[in-house]
């Protein structure tokens, strides 16, 4: 190989690595279930109170479509759960939920006065992508992620960029 030859191959090969690769615009936040392929969730029965329990569900099941993901049952105690989703009745400034590490995700007053249904299930399937170890996506991909920050994209099923995540902690 010439000297050009070589010179071109390393200027190449550099450029691969100083550029992010944007096939991995998901971002991961460090957390895992411990069993994805026979996980168990919990739903605070408050929800049934309000007729909310079967938006929360979707939130959980919308992940089932992977095949890294599969929650197989509900329970009626938080012990044990993989996924724990609690109502708080008040506000907490602009917070519709939040994710609290170990599986624990907090749905606020908020949530069920101010959103669409639509919006709902948008934000419990957001938190539970927080609690099955994905953060918010980079900016640039908030249109092919319910992992965004800010906004809705009015779906309530994870998007391409969510799926990638997904199999990139599982």
């Amino acid at each position: 190989m010439s000297k050009f030859g070589f010179l071109v191959s390393f200027i190449v090969l550099l450029a691969a690595f100083s550029f992010p690769n944007s096939s991995s615009a998901y971002v991961k936040n460090g957390s895992k279930i411990s069993h994805p392929k026979s996980a168990i969730y919990w739903v605070q029965g408050t929800f049934s109170n309000y007729g909310l329990r079967s938006e929360v569900v979707r939130g959980v099941t919308a992940w089932n479509p992977s095949s890294d993901i599969e929650f197989v049952k509900s329970t009626t105690v938080p012990g044990g759960a993989d996924v724990k989703i609690e109502y708080v009745d008040k506000y907490s400034g602009d917070t519709y939920g939040v994710f609290r590490g170990s599986g624990n995700v907090t749905l606020y007053k908020k949530w069920r006065v101010e959103l669409s249904s639509i919006d709902r299930k948008e934000t419990a399937v957001h938190e539970v992508g927080h609690a099955l170890g994905l953060a918010h996506t980079q900016k640039s991909n908030d249109s092919i992620s319910v992992m965004r920050q800010y906004g809705f994209n009015h779906k309530d099923t994870p998007l391409s960029d969510d799926w990638s995540g997904l199999h990139s902690v599982y």
